[in-house]
């Protein structure tokens, strides 16, 4: 396992998902070329992808060098979605798509996250008319609250020992 090729196969998740944006990916590189003395070229493409389309970065990502460990990869894409609805909750709509987006192509091993998943995306759009008798941020609390269990667990289970 490679944790450059691990990190490349997050971001193929979630820029899919729209939970990284193309400046995530060319600033990841970026520190990825300072680091290693003759850098993959797949990270020196990255780096000029600035004014590129999120999947056009996926050929890139897909040749960077290692072999991936896909349960970990998604474990950072959830700790993405996590720090983005902590550092800006007015984005939970967008959070709550990527979510749902991730359970429909099964890329959340946590059961609990998969439920929030497939309802909190209407949740949200029903607490914002009145429909139901959460609020939007009890929504965005149970958000918050699942993401940080599967992460927990996810980070439970890779602990050695």
């Amino acid at each position: 396992m490679d944790l450059r090729r691990t990190q490349a196969e997050a971001f193929l998740i979630a820029l899919d998902v729209g939970a990284a944006s193309v400046d995530d990916v060319v600033n990841w590189a970026l520190e990825v070329i300072q680091e290693v003395d003759h850098p993959h070229w797949s990270f020196c493409e990255l780096a000029l992808c600035s004014r590129k389309y999120p999947r056009d970065l996926a050929v890139y990502l897909r040749a960077a060098p290692g072999v991936p460990d896909v349960k970990l990869a998604r474990l950072r894409v959830l700790e993405m979605l996590s720090g983005s609805l902590a550092e800006h909750p007015e984005r939970a709509e967008q959070i709550a798509r990527s979510l749902y987006h991730l359970a429909i192509s099964g890329d959340l091993d946590d059961p609990a996250l998969g439920e929030v998943a497939w309802w909190a995306w209407d949740a949200l759009d029903l607490a914002a008319q009145g429909a139901i008798e959460q609020t939007r941020d009890d929504v965005v609390s149970q958000m918050r609250s699942a993401l940080a269990e599967a992460i927990s667990a996810g980070a439970a289970q890779r602990a050695p020992g």
